[in-house]
């Protein structure tokens, strides 16, 4: 690869000059994005592990939807072993699990709580159940044990685009790169994404942003 123009001359480039094209060299007001033959989204090869380059605006944010993960919360049980789950602010019990264990709420029948004397229930409630408000109750716990409570959540990563007009996405241990996702109303599926191979890199030197691409770009 091979830097273009008189920007091979910037003091400082050195060796980077010699494996990568200038394609951005204005400063961070009025510096472009940086597509991939066109596609404003694309996929790319960073440090071994693949990642979803956003060419957009420089500075401009861009909500990716990753779809929905597990989110596990740990909750003591009740004095009789019961633990209350209230209506999710989604409204939807959908993938409910409870100690590692699905629940499925639209089954559960609808009871009355009872009070709870002495560690038991005034009336005995063997099994599961709903209350008229909506609100889950798992019964059967040790009374204070910590239970795990886990309910799917809708994950968003914002990704800011940098001073060279690009932005990208990359997974963590925690969260790996999904499969598919959505930027406002667009769906897109990571293994039918243009291949840059390479993602761009950006640099600035004495307050301006170069931006890089291959040359076989």
């Amino acid at each position: 690869m091979k830097i273009k123009g008189i920007l091979a001359l910037v003091v400082g480039v050195g060796a980077l000059a010699s494996a990568l094209t200038t394609v951005i060299a204005s400063n961070i007001g009025s510096a472009s994005a940086i597509p991939y033959n066109s596609a404003t989204v694309y996929k790319a090869t960073d440090a071994g592990s693949t990642v979803v380059v956003f060419s957009a605006t420089a500075g401009s944010r861009i909500a990716v939807s990753l779809g929905s993960e597990d989110k596990s919360t740990a909750r003591l049980a009740g004095s009789c072993g019961e633990l209350r789950i209230s209506v999710p602010s989604t409204g939807s019990f959908t993938g409910l699990k409870v100690d590692g264990v699905a629940v499925n709420a639209a089954t559960l029948s609808v009871q009355t709580l009872p009070s709870c004397v002495s560690g038991a229930f005034a009336e005995a409630r063997t099994t599961n159940f709903k209350t008229a408000t909506g609100q889950v109750v798992i019964v059967g716990k040790t009374a204070g044990s910590a239970v795990a409570v886990s309910l799917p959540s809708a994950t968003t990563r914002n990704v800011t685009a940098n001073a060279c007009g690009f932005g990208i996405l990359k997974g963590t241990s925690t969260s790996p790169l999904p499969a598919t996702f959505m930027v406002g109303a667009t769906n897109y599926t990571v293994a039918t994404l243009p291949d840059a191979t390479t993602a761009p890199y950006c640099r600035t030197i004495d307050g301006t942003p170069f931006g890089y691409v291959p040359a076989s770009w």
